[in-house]
């Protein structure tokens, strides 16, 4: 940057004048940085962060520093945790129940690991208490665990000590993550790569389509929902011919020798399911649309968010039935339990003359599909703020889980549910995504600004060890989720980026880990399951930390 006194009066006189000026101008700036590629590598969104950074830094004097207020960060915040944890509830309660309290264990072995480093390192440096806690909060980037430690030494010397560790420290325990997890993805971008195609991430069509005339005498004169095609075969019959006539098949249809299906799934379920059924067959149901057809219809009406295929009865209601289901460009095999979310994009097989009745069932509208239940959000950020106040029992004392935790926990909990009575509390995918950036920018910028300014004000060589101590207790814990995760039975690079990210209570560095994955909703499932307890297991390591000051 130019450094010319008069030029950087100019700008930071203007920037100090408006906060919408300086909020947007760094929003730009990041965002234009975020887009620059060095050796293939971008910073992405996180660029705000920089550009914050920057920003405060270079333009704040001792007597004016930049700001932000802090309502817009806390703002950003809560949009973004909230909106993180609408689309994880379903994922996040299947994740934990797949190995969810491993990853939550290694998550608090890592923050102690953290803790125990602070308080030796601390003792061996000379570093007062307070000084001890704010780095061990700022290098682990908690907000709310600061504020407990803070609350905690209200009335002694050291009160004011935990928010100069903090700012010292929170530059770094945002930018040390950022910088190992692209040095992990780059020297393991293959694994990466095979992890995206074992999800499909990089095949949003990867379900196929093949017909095939039934000759194995073991399927002979068994019904469909007999032979369990779904749940067993990972497939799903969309359409029957027998002796010429083309139907929509149920769970009651029997199969007979001679008769034709048309089969869907992932390739490698359908290449299987030949060997059960018979062999191929040049007849190709898909394309004869006479009294069977194909349409592909929008979820839009309200009323049907949160229910499962099994309750839309479409067997009953419509002889129809959803062979694929579209969802943040992923196709899916639809089954009896998955709730449709607004938004969804489906391919449903029926009697022709079932369709207009079908599209007026689900909706079918792109234009009732762009407006927001602004009052079910709200609502639900309002729980989520109520639960982030309400007094938690600890060893220590009483805690909270603030303004990131609270929303956080009751988003997933009402993620997982869908709806309550009139309330629908999913959102469509574009409308979700866009809020959740929007909040993210606003969270990065408030954050990077704040920090930056702390740059120019770093003391001697107290300081000096403060700093090289915080990074330590940054990149240590990091590294030993980083390396251990992957290697548990059943884990993925993918998932230690989102359980890192989880780690760090930190919306940068999952935004990272989310675009590095390749935009893999995976990280924000892992990010979800480890936050409340690595949240809450910061504000109670950070009150222990204080046991024994007068």
């Amino acid at each position: 940057m130019n450094d010319d006194p008069q030029i950087r009066s100019l700008l930071g006189e203007a920037f100090r004048s408006s906060e919408l000026f300086l909020l947007f101008g760094v929003v730009l700036a990041g965002l234009a940085l975020g887009r620059v590629s060095v050796r293939g590598v971008k910073l992405g969104v996180a660029g705000v962060l920089f550009a914050g950074l920057g920003f405060g830094a270079w333009l704040s004097e001792p007597e004016q520093p930049l700001r932000l207020a802090p309502t817009l960060r806390d703002i950003g915040l809560v949009l973004f945790v909230y909106l993180v944890g609408l689309s994880s509830g379903p994922g996040f309660f299947r994740a934990w129940r797949q190995g969810g309290q491993r990853a939550s264990a290694l998550v608090l072995g890592a923050l102690l690991a953290g803790a125990a480093l602070a308080f030796f390192g601390a003792r061996g440096l000379g570093i007062a208490p307070g000084y001890m806690v704010g780095i061990f909060t700022g290098a682990l980037t908690n907000t709310p665990a600061l504020a407990a430690a803070t609350e905690t030494l209200q009335g002694t010397p050291f009160a004011t000590q935990p928010a100069v560790g903090y700012s010292l420290t929170y530059p770094l325990g945002v930018l040390g993550p950022l910088l190992l997890f692209r040095l992990a993805a780059r020297r393991q971008a293959d694994r990466l790569r095979a992890e995206a195609a074992d999800r499909g991430d990089d095949a949003p069509t990867a379900l196929v389509t093949a017909n095939f005339r039934i000759t194995n005498p073991a399927v002979v004169g068994r019904s469909i929902g007999e032979l369990r095609v779904r749940d067993e075969m990972g497939v799903m019959i969309s359409r029957l011919s027998h002796e010429g006539q083309t139907r929509v098949p149920t769970r009651f249809s029997v199969l007979t020798l001679g008769d034709v299906i048309t089969v869907v799934g992932p390739a490698a379920a359908v290449a299987a399911a030949q060997i059960r059924f018979g062999e191929l067959s040049a007849r190709r149901l898909e394309g004869l649309r006479d009294d069977v057809d194909m349409r592909r219809i929008l979820v839009s009406r309200r009323e049907l968010a949160g229910r499962t295929v099994r309750e839309l009865e479409l067997e009953r209601r419509f002889n129809a039935q959803i062979t694929r289901l579209r969802r943040a460009d992923l196709d899916i095999l639809p089954s009896a339990d998955m709730r449709l979310e607004i938004g969804d994009r489906l391919r449903v097989v029926a009697p022709r003359s079932q369709l207009k009745a079908l599209g007026a069932y689900f909706g079918d509208s792109e234009k009732s599909l762009a407006e927001v239940d602004f009052v079910s959000l709200a609502l639900g950020i309002v729980l989520g703020l109520v639960l982030g106040r309400v007094p938690l029992p600890a060893p220590t004392g009483a805690i909270t889980l603030g303004i990131a935790g609270g929303p956080l926990v009751v988003a997933l909990v009402l993620g997982r549910l869908g709806r309550s009575g009139p309330f629908v509390w999913t959102m469509p995918y574009e409308s979700a995504v866009a809020l959740r950036d929007f909040g993210l920018l606003l969270f990065l910028a408030g954050v990077g600004v704040s920090a930056g300014t702390s740059l120019r004000q770093l003391p001697g060589r107290e300081g000096l060890g403060m700093v090289a101590l915080g990074a330590l207790v940054t990149l240590i814990p990091t590294l030993l989720v980083l390396r251990v995760l992957p290697r548990l039975a059943g884990g993925t690079l993918t998932g230690a980026l989102g359980t890192c990210s989880g780690l760090q209570t930190q919306p940068a560095t999952l935004a990272a880990a989310y675009e590095l994955s390749g935009r893999s909703d995976a990280t924000y499932v892992a990010y979800a399951v480890v936050y409340p307890v690595a949240m809450i297991g910061k504000i109670l390591i950070a009150q222990l930390l204080l046991l024994g000051i007068p």
